[in-house]
């Protein structure tokens, strides 16, 4: 049954706002300028700008209107940016797609937490593609679409996100806290959030420390309905989520400031979050009955939890010459997921009826560090000039392993033939591989802008990037187990792979006045290549696959209207990808493997409006069309190998034609200190094809979905107080979906309708 406190949640929430409100008198309106508020943004790594400011697709939302609207992750904001989609998998397990951008392999948009590369990698199973850090106490997050190849090299190919932490305030005492208490409709229990921040000067001007912490827990809302001899699991993918942050500025003197920060943050859930729809027959086999699906119902066998534990720690000293400024900065982010889902279905197609679970664990160390010189000359030209090395590490296991009656594990892995679960009538293992690999990049990269007229300024840039592969990976189990003649296979080293690539960037801009800015960029962006960890010796694959690679053409229009109470930008742009990478399987369909093949074009328009058009009230539309398709598909003869490749013709699947976000915001003095404020947004994204239209085995199309968000609240000095229904009308919206032997026909949606109350205290 359907946990009913979210009419109790939303009744208390109103009185206590309409008890505050009925404190004061709604008489005394203030003044409110009709200008708009403008974020600045550096990404260009030369100097700071306004959005509006920079010819480039920007978007930037400042982390205080992330705090006023109880943003927590990407999720609550992804309706907000054009042109990104994103695959949601669940907790810890996204894909960000800009511009239609979208295949198999590492991530194609480059992540940053700061400086620090956090850029998601999921080449090999795994589990988790781009990460979850909460969204608390942001500077802002920066968000730009095209290519980023010169400035933000490999993986920035469609775009870059940049989330951007305050950093410590050297002269200020400062802070908040938030407390959220909410009701998801179809879960067992209730969802609580606290989070806050404290900055502290030590000694004034000079050292300051800020602290941020989280933590939260989200109910499930999706039940397990067939678990071993349990039968139902109601709630399994719960959400559990700890977190904090501790930056450390110093600045002995005004030209030299020296900052440190770490964040940890650990997050696990009960299970997935995929749910058979109605009408669909879940998959059956020997002993295990078939069962059909219902509303958010998981018809896995076995219980899939997920654990996610991450750092990023770094330094950053910064020293301004009369000439220009110096940034040294080395990163490191770790993360080690522990994935685990349900192997039974592709048992029982190979008519192994016994139900098994495997264990995915693996750890990532990714080091990044890049030395920079931006100048500030008093001359039509200056430039940032910069050297960059990154280095990866990633550990995988895969182990298959028998389940208990709960669903479990019935036992550690174990590489022995004693525990062979085919061989041996008490064994629990089925199979095992670990496959570790190291990459290494080094990169030179430069910008020159040059102001030819107070109105013309142009922009070239380039970057040379070399990467070196090598791995290793050793079979810890085979299944039936190992020959009487082999007892343990020894570790298979893969042959080391280099390889280089040059981007390039030009841009031109003319500002007609200080409220108009027009421009025009032709840019590069490319994604690493990378090994590949199985070996046929009937049929060799491939040692490794070459980097893609694509060209964006773009022009925009950006400015200010009406006595800059309505601010716009509007671009188009066309891109040509080639050599894509591709998951493409061997003659005797044993063993996939990536290639690279084929091309696509996409093109698209994006658009922001923000305007104010009566006192007091602030709209924005924000949207993007996009038409990514392939221009050269599979072949007849690799198709008919492998049906999941796209042929010709086929959009690029989870890249939704239309998409826009309105929102409305309507603050307004009561009276003193009192101020009342109601907004409401509406979410909009198009019907989309799960895998290529051409895969009739295992394509599913997405029905389009409008989400809606409303919130009402009061303010008195540092106090917030407000009522909030997320997802208003319990949309069921399919924003991914998962079918494959393995993974059969399942969907993912976005928490249903969530009411609550969040209090917020800032000092």
């Amino acid at each position: 049954m359907p946990n009913n406190n979210g009419s109790r949640i939303i009744a208390i929430s109103v009185a206590s706002i309409l008890s505050a409100g009925a404190a004061v008198a709604a008489d005394a309106p203030a003044s409110d300028s009709a200008e708009l508020t403008e974020v600045v943004v550096t990404a260009n790594k030369l100097n700071a700008t306004k959005v509006l400011d920079t010819p480039a697709s920007i978007q930037a939302l400042s982390g205080d209107a992330l705090q006023k609207d109880g943003a927590a992750e990407i999720m609550d904001i992804a309706g907000d940016i054009p042109g990104l989609s994103i695959q949601d998998l669940g907790p810890g397990d996204k894909k960000y797609v800009i511009r239609g951008i979208n295949s198999t392999g590492a991530s194609t948009t480059g992540v940053y937490y700061g400086e620090a590369v956090i850029s998601g990698s999921n080449a090999d199973d795994g589990g988790g593609f781009e990460t979850d850090i909460r969204l608390y106490d942001l500077d802002r997050v920066e968000v730009l679409r095209g290519p980023q190849g010169t400035l933000y090299g490999a993986s920035s190919m469609s775009g870059t996100i940049r989330f951007m932490p305050k950093l410590p305030n050297l002269s200020t005492v400062e802070g908040y806290g938030t407390a959220e208490y909410s009701n998801t409709s179809h879960t067992p229990k209730e969802n609580y959030n606290f989070n806050g921040a404290v900055n502290l000067p030590i000694i004034d001007g000079v050292l300051a420390v800020r602290a941020v912490g989280w933590k939260l827990y989200n109910a499930g809302y999706v039940d397990q309905t067939r678990v071993g001899t349990v039968g139902l699991i109601k709630g399994v993918n719960d959400d559990d989520v700890g977190g904090a942050r501790v930056a450390v500025r110093y600045q002995p003197f005004e030209e030299l400031t020296i900052d440190a920060n770490y964040t940890k943050q650990t997050e696990k859930s009960g299970g997935s979050s995929r749910w058979t729809p109605a009408g669909i027959t879940a998959f059956n086999g020997g002993p295990i009955a078939p069962v059909q699906g219902c509303d958010l119902c998981n018809t896995d066998v076995t219980q899939s939890p997920w654990t996610d534990n991450l750092q990023v720690f770094g330094a950053t000293v910064t020293y301004d010459t009369h000439h220009g400024t110096v940034t040294a900065t080395s990163n490191q982010f770790n993360r080690t997921t522990g994935f685990t889902f349900d192997s039974t279905p592709i048992l029982v197609s190979f008519d192994v009826p016994i139900p098994a679970e495997t264990l995915e664990p693996r750890t990532r160390r990714v080091n990044s560090s890049e030395l920079r010189y931006a100048s500030q000359l008093d001359l039509p030209v200056n430039f940032v000039i910069g050297g960059y090395r990154e280095h990866e590490k990633q550990d995988l296991a895969v182990e298959v392993i028998k389940t208990n009656d709960f669903g479990l594990v019935n036992g550690p892995f174990s590489s022995a033939n004693s525990d062979d679960a085919l061989g041996s009538p008490n064994g629990n293992t089925f199979f095992g591989r670990t496959d570790s690999r190291t990459t290494t990049q080094w990169a030179g990269f430069g910008e020159v802008t040059w102001k030819a007229t107070d109105a013309l300024t142009a922009i070239a840039g380039i970057r040379y990037f070399t990467e070196t592969l090598n791995g290793v990976q050793t079979q810890t189990h085979p299944f039936g187990g190992f020959p009487p003649d082999a007892p343990n296979l020894v570790p298979i080293p893969d042959p080391q792979q280099t390889f280089n690539k040059i981007t390039w960037k030009e841009n031109i801009s003319y500002k007609f006045s200080d409220a108009v800015l027009a421009y025009e960029t032709i840019s590069t962006g490319f994604r690493s290549g990378g090994l590949n960890a199985v070996s046929e010796p009937f049929e060799p694959i491939p040692k490794a696959y070459a980097p893609d690679s694509l060209t964006n053409f773009e022009a925009g229009l950006k400015g200010r209207l009406f006595n800059n109470s309505l601010e716009y930008q509007v671009d188009g742009y066309f891109i040509r990808w080639d050599n894509i990478q591709v998951q493409e399987t061997t003659a005797d369909a044993a063993f996939v493997y990536l290639g690279n093949a084929g091309r696509a074009h996409v093109k698209g328009v994006e658009f922001e409006l923000t305007a104010r058009p009566m006192e007091y009230l602030t709209a924005t539309l924000a949207g993007s069309y996009q038409d990514a398709f392939l221009v050269e598909g599979a072949s007849a003869d690799q198709y008919a190998l492998n049906n999941t490749l796209g042929r010709t013709g086929d959009d690029i699947p989870n890249v939704p034609k239309m998409q826009f976000n309105i929102g409305l915001n309507y603050t307004r003095p009561i009276s003193g200190d009192w101020e009342g404020l109601g907004a409401v947004d509406v979410t909009y994204r198009d019907s989309v094809d799960a895998y290529f239209a051409s895969n009739k085995d295992f394509n599913l199309v997405l029905k389009p979905y409008t989400l809606v968000n409303l919130r009402l609240g009061v303010i008195n000095g540092p106090w917030t107080v407000a009522a909030f229904a997320r997802n208003i009308t319990d949309k069921r919206a399919e924003v991914s979906a998962i079918n494959s032997t393995q993974d059969p026909h399942a969907l993912l949606t976005v928490r249903p309708r969530t009411v609550g109350i969040t209090v917020t205290r800032k000092f």
